[in-house]
């Protein structure tokens, strides 16, 4: 009897483990960045800080109001605990819960019609259009990163990016869709709302996905949509409570400012209309509508229609009323859920095709062997360190800084504010090309020292990259930015009142290029081909 029991258990684990190996080969292929590597650099500030990391704690950006508290409490706990490898534990694991979440709109698609052998060839097409080397060799031989645009939605949004970030958490929403697509609609809504407690920015496409649930229950059950708008609301009530608290508008004439410098001057390329509405995001949203079409008639179809159709309405009266608020609260940002589930329902048609006209042998082996290969590939490009550039220049200096780092230092560093005017039309993908360098004729954040914080441990004054969220911290970032910018184009450092206004801010240590050297701030401490570091002598 005891061996009966057994073996139905057995049957049914040894699948799953199974298919978590497979989809932990779609991780590999994919990649992650090194830590630390570009949004990083903002998002993980907070939680180092926490878990005390070097002496972060006295890092002003630190000390600001925390938009994703939630996301900064596991980087501090895991880093106390696990040590910093456990970030891309958990990236891989997302990675792998990303491509599950393919293989069950696979069946959401297809239905009875869905073969094992489908859901094979299935999980090899959706890994070679998220594979590494292919958008590597994109970039370098066509010049631009093409396969980024089949898992990206508008404006430069993304739910999967080069590692570990609160924008990760748009799996949750995308395995909301799935879960809703199965009448599991108050499972869906809770999920919805799990993401944007980890970064509030989903509220508004959790807030498209809850109106979508409401309107497919509105028919047959008035009482369990209304329930369902409830039960939504209730769970993203202490989010909202957060936010008011801590990011109510210090004064109108304060916040309206500070939401200019953010839509404006800071990420205007997630923000206007103007700047990344071209033709390939015309292509995105056809795309879009290939996937509802393709979907037929299911509710997984019906949920994707209602929230493009509610993502488009307010991304009119954006465009109409260029209120920077609502631009600010990203109504597009939905798209970077519909973009790639278009992209698994079109694949999942054509590995259904496939599997009936291929020989099941021939598609096994080639699919298997292919998850293999892709998955060598991947690892091997992270190995060698292709992909996710930043650049050398700097290492020398910030070994220094790191193994000078005492208590009470705060480092200036060089910073500039990018030519918007200067930028592309359109959205592009960075990961895979040579990266934006400071002077650059581009119009992009430059890469030159945007890692110093994470990599030395040491506090900076300010830069570009990082930004506060709350109004009046964003006054005083802008401030200083443009302080720190007007002071580097002064030829002539040896004016006491220089060294006196630096102490006033209390700026202990000063970096500029080799190219720019400016005496008289105080004694040389170092000296390479590209930068020059001085400590500050009392004024």
């Amino acid at each position: 009897m005891s061996q009966s029991q057994a073996t139905p258990v057995a049957s049914v684990r040894t699948p799953v483990l199974v298919e978590f190996l497979w989809c932990l080969l779609f991780a590999f292929a994919h990649t992650q960045s090194p830590l630390y590597y570009s949004n990083q650099h903002q998002y993980f500030l907070h939680g180092l800080a926490w878990a005390g990391y070097g002496y972060l704690d006295a890092d002003w950006l630190a000390t600001t109001v925390d938009p994703t508290p939630l996301f900064s409490g596991l980087v501090a706990v895991s880093y106390r605990v696990f040590g910093d490898w456990s970030f891309q534990v958990y990236y891989a694991l997302i990675l792998a819960a990303y491509a599950a979440l393919g293989w069950a709109v696979y069946r959401l698609v297809l239905g009875p019609a869905g073969t094992p052998i489908g859901r094979f060839v299935f999980l090899a097409l959706i890994t070679l259009v998220h594979w590494a080397p292919l958008r590597l060799a994109s970039a370098r031989e066509l010049g631009c990163d093409y396969p980024w645009y089949f898992q990206s939605g508008v404006a430069g949004q993304y739910i999967l990016g080069p590692g570990l970030q609160p924008s990760v958490a748009g799996v949750l929403l995308l395995a909301a869709v799935v879960l809703a697509a199965r009448q599991w609609w108050f499972t869906a809504v809770l999920v919805a709302a799990l993401a944007c407690w980890i970064h509030s920015t989903y509220l508004l496409p959790a807030a498209f996905l809850t109106l979508a649930c409401m309107a497919l229950n509105w028919k047959d059950g008035k009482l369990r949509s209304v329930l369902l708008g409830m039960v939504s609301l209730l769970s993203v009530l202490p989010v909202l409570v957060y936010d008011l608290l801590y990011f109510a508008p210090t004064s109108s004439q304060v916040f309206v400012e500070a939401q200019r410098i953010i839509a404006h001057e800071r990420i205007p390329h997630h923000t206007q209309i103007s700047r990344w509405f071209d033709v390939i995001a015309v292509l995105q949203y056809l795309w879009i509508i290939v996937g509802i079409v393709w979907a037929g008639h299911t509710n997984l179809s019906r949920i994707m229609a209602i929230t493009l159709g509610l993502s488009a309405l307010l991304t009119f009266v954006q465009w109409a009323t260029a209120n920077d608020s609502l631009a600010l609260a990203f109504p597009w940002r939905i798209t970077a859920v519909l973009v790639p589930l278009a992209t698994m329902i079109v694949l999942a048609r054509l590995a259904n095709v496939l599997s009936q006209r291929v020989a099941p042998t021939h598609l096994r082996t080639i699919s298997s062997y292919g998850l293999v290969i892709m998955a060598g590939g991947g690892l091997l490009m992270m190995a060698a360190h292709m992909g996710y550039f930043t650049t050398p220049d700097e290492l020398s200096l910030l070994e220094f800084v790191r193994e000078q780092a005492q208590p009470g230092q705060t480092y200036l560093i060089p910073v500039e504010i990018p030519r918007h005017d200067k930028a592309k039309r359109g959205s592009v993908s960075t990961t895979f090309t040579s990266p934006p360098r400071r002077d650059g004729d581009h119009g992009l954040i430059s890469v030159d020292l945007q890692r110093f914080r994470l990599y030395t441990g040491v506090p900076i004054y300010v830069d570009f990259k990082s930004i506060p969220y709350k109004d009046s911290e964003v006054l005083e970032w802008w401030q200083r930015l443009n302080w720190a910018r007007d002071l580097y184009q002064v030829a002539d450092w040896s004016n006491p009142l220089i060294r006196e206004e630096l102490h006033r801010r209390r700026i202990t240590h000063v970096v500029v290029p080799r190219r720019q050297i400016r005496h008289g701030i105080g004694p040389l401490l170092y000296l390479d081909d590209h930068y020059a570091a001085f400590a500050v002598s009392p004024p």
